[in-house]
């Protein structure tokens, strides 16, 4: 059995084409011809609005990195900065400032200036205004190791049910203390996050040997080795259940507890094994 850590998968930041804000970006083509028009006033004027349209493109294409990593986040802080917001509003003082001249009032230029704030929110949405709380950092390492200890618990149980399906009380009493042996000392062993990750490559061995093991035994059951296989099975369970109890000794040591509470889980789980037995 693999185990593989979750990994959460970080939001790739795009460049301003791929975000869409390139098609933004034409509208200040306009603007560049007026820099080759008219008196130099009007090319003075034409730099400023370049400048303005440049600061709130840059703005919203932040605000929209900001956004996605928000998003993608479990948990996360509202930026303070609402980028997204001023580079639209940004966008819309630009657009009254190009239609002042060409009205008396300013009636008009402002309400053109507040559609365009209202399209630029529209196009790129708003800023996360709230703060995103995911599960508590332990109560989210405990579900997963839960998780964990439910597919190993899954996977030894269909090993058993193959063994059960043979027909023989013995093999079937020994392979369900096994397996109420080998969960009891991954739930001992698994509440401390690291030993829990240590353990990882002993119990993937032990799964891929246990598979191994009843593979052996479901091909010689009805061949004339039967007997030699069976006695090699027990053998290999015995085995298998004192490798794992004594990979449990060093899990124990390397995450700090003493000898005398690594031999009390042991002792305690022995006791649920003849229980089963």
């Amino acid at each position: 059995m693999r185990m593989t850590r979750p990994s959460r998968q970080q939001p790739q930041s795009s460049g301003p084409l791929e975000s869409g804000i390139g098609i933004l970006m034409l509208a200040a083509f306009p603007l560049l011809l007026l820099l080759f028009q008219g008196p130099p006033v009007t090319a003075f004027t034409a730099v400023l609005m370049l400048s303005l349209f440049a600061v709130a493109v840059r703005l919203i294409h932040r605000g929209a990195a900001i956004a996605a990593a928000y998003d993608a986040a479990e948990s996360a802080k509202a930026p303070r900065l609402p980028r997204k917001m001023i580079g639209s509003a940004l966008l819309g003082l630009l657009v009254m400032i190009l239609a002042g001249h060409h009205f008396v009032s300013l009636g008009m230029p402002l309400g053109l200036g507040v559609l365009g704030f209202g399209l630029g929110v529209a196009a790129f949405g708003r800023d996360p205004l709230t703060d995103k709380e995911g599960a508590p950092g332990e109560e989210l390492r405990q579900l997963r190791t839960q998780e964990t200890l439910d597919r190993i618990d899954a996977a030894i149980t269909t090993a058993v049910a193959d063994v059960a399906a043979l027909g023989d009380a013995e093999l079937s009493r020994r392979a369900e203390a096994l397996q109420s042996g080998v969960m009891g000392l991954l739930n001992a062993i698994s509440q401390d996050p690291l030993a829990a990750r240590r353990l990882r490559k002993p119990v993937a061995r032990f799964l891929d040997l246990l598979g191994k093991e009843n593979a052996r035994l479901i091909d010689a059951w009805n061949t004339d080795d039967r007997l030699r296989a069976r006695r090699r099975y027990l053998g290999r369970l015995t085995a298998l259940g004192e490798a794992f109890e004594d990979r449990l000794r060093k899990a124990g040591a390397e995450q700090g507890r003493d000898a005398y509470d690594v031999e009390a889980d042991l002792l305690w789980n022995r006791m649920v094994d003849k229980q089963v037995a």
